[in-house]
C-alpha cells in the first residue's frame, strides 16, 4: 500500500470514529442489551447532539420494552426490532442516564445495561467538532505536503532527465549509442515502431516506446556514467563504456 493510500485510510478511519456515532453498546450480563445509534447528528465520545435511537436486543420471547431517561419513562415499543427515536434538543443540556426495561411473554422483567451520555447544544457540538476535526485535517494535509516534498526530493536529481525522455510519444533507447531519448513528432510511424533520429548520436533507427522503469534505469545509468566520467582521468580506458555496462546490467535486474 502506498504512503498516500495509508494517509487516506487513516483519515477515513479517524473521521468515521468521530462522526459516525456508530452503535454504542455497553456490555451487560443481563439478557437485555441496550445500544444507542446516531440517526442524524454528531457523536463525539460521550457527547451527542441530534437525532438518536435506543436499540434493544433480548430473548426471543421479549414482548414489550420501556425506555427510560433519568428514571423517567419516555416511550415504549411492543414490536421487534425494539427501538425508540429521540432528539437531544428536546431535553436539557447535560448528562443523562439511559436504560430500558423489558417484559417477556411469560411475565419476566428484564433490566438493560445503562448508558451515560452528555447532551450538547448545537453550538457546543459545532465547537467540539471544529476542535477535533481541524487538527486531524491539518495533520492529514501536513502528511500530504510531506509526501510531496519527499517525492520531489527523491526525484530532484532525475526529474528533469526523466521528463526529457518521457515525451508525449513515449521514450525509447537508441540501439546505436544506448542512450535514452523522447521519440519525436516528426519520426516516421511504422508498424514495428517509429523511425526516429537519436539526439545523442544523430543516427536514425527504428525504435519502440519503452517502459518507464526501463527509461528510468537508462537515465540513472547515463547520469552515473557522466558523473564517473567527470571524476575519472581523461585517459581512463574504462570510462567510455562504464555507462553502457550500467545500463545493460539494469535490464536484467529483478
Amino acid at each position: 500500500m502506498s504512503r498516500q493510500k495509508r494517509w487516506a485510510l487513516w483519515l477515513i478511519v479517524a473521521l468515521t470514529l468521530i462522526f459516525s456515532g456508530g452503535t454504542a453498546v455497553a456490555q451487560s450480563e443481563n439478557e437485555l442489551t441496550l445500544s444507542l445509534s446516531r440517526d442524524f447528528g454528531a457523536g463525539l465520545a460521550s457527547g451527542i447532539q441530534g437525532t438518536f435511537s435506543y436499540r434493544v436486543s433480548g430473548p426471543d420471547n421479549l414482548a414489550t420494552v420501556s425506555f427510560y431517561m433519568d428514571d423517567q419513562l419516555i416511550g415504549e415499543d411492543s414490536e421487534a426490532p425494539f427501538r425508540l427515536q429521540f432528539r437531544t434538543d428536546n431535553y436539557p443540556v447535560g448528562r443523562h442516564t439511559l436504560y430500558a426495561v423489558g417484559v417477556t411473554q411469560d411475565g419476566r422483567e428484564l433490566t438493560s445495561n445503562t448508558l451515560s451520555r452528555n447532551f450538547l447544544s448545537r453550538s457546543e457540538a459545532n465547537r467540539s467538532m471544529v476542535t477535533i476535526v481541524v487538527p486531524i485535517l491539518l495533520l492529514a494535509l501536513g502528511g500530504v505536503i510531506l509526501r510531496v516534498w519527499l517525492t520531489n526530493r527523491d526525484n530532484k536529481t532525475h526529474g528533469k532527465a526523466l521528463a526529457n525522455v518521457n515525451g508525449p510519444f513515449g521514450g525509447t533507447i537508441c540501439p546505436k549509442c544506448g542512450k535514452p531519448f523522447a521519440r519525436h513528432i516528426w519520426g516516421l510511424n511504422l508498424v514495428a515502431g517509429k523511425y526516429d533520429r537519436c539526439p545523442h548520436c544523430g543516427k536514425w533507427s527504428l525504435v519502440r516506446a519503452m517502459h518507464p522503469d526501463v527509461l528510468k534505469a537508462a537515465v540513472e545509468a547515463m547520469q552515473e556514467a557522466e558523473a564517473a566520467q567527470n571524476q575519472s582521468q581523461p585517459g581512463d580506458p574504462d570510462n567510455p563504456n562504464r555507462w553502457r555496462k550500467r545500463l545493460d546490467d539494469s535490464r536484467f535486474d529483478g
